[in-house]
């Protein structure tokens, strides 16, 4: 591996370390998300030009759902929570990004019930109001 991508990984653990710590979530949630980017290196990448560049590229797809898709479905059940005047739930973009990218390695880890929870959980007042992603 050459010196430059060891930085830059070393960097993302980094990153991710303290998106986790943000977010609140323990030294287990850290390390369950860091051994499932670095298994799947198309999301590692991902990852890494969002914390370099703050924007999304979407070109690591799971099952046919980028990150964008998992956050499009956040903000989704966000907005319906908030139609039912449910408070106390975040919408910071940090954090919203860290769940994204740990959806999107779970959905690594077993598509066929993540993409499913995905398509089927819309957060919308019925479901398949949109017809799913």
């Amino acid at each position: 591996m050459r010196e430059a991508d060891r930085k830059r990984i070393d960097a993302a653990a980094a990153y991710a370390a303290d998106l986790c710590m943000y977010a609140g979530e323990d030294q287990a949630f850290y390390d369950a998300f860091w051994s499932g980017l670095m298994h799947h290196t198309d999301l590692l990448r991902e990852f890494i030009f969002y914390m370099e560049r703050g924007e999304l590229v979407c070109r690591a797809q799971i099952a046919g759902v980028t990150v964008a898709d998992v956050l499009v479905w956040q903000i989704d059940h966000f907005k319906a929570a908030m139609d039912r005047d449910r408070g106390g739930l975040d919408r910071d973009r940090e954090k919203m990004v860290l769940y994204a990218f740990d959806r999107m390695t779970k959905l690594a880890e077993d598509p066929a019930r993540y993409r499913e929870g995905l398509l089927a959980e819309t957060g919308t007042d019925y479901p398949g109001k949109y017809g799913g992603l």
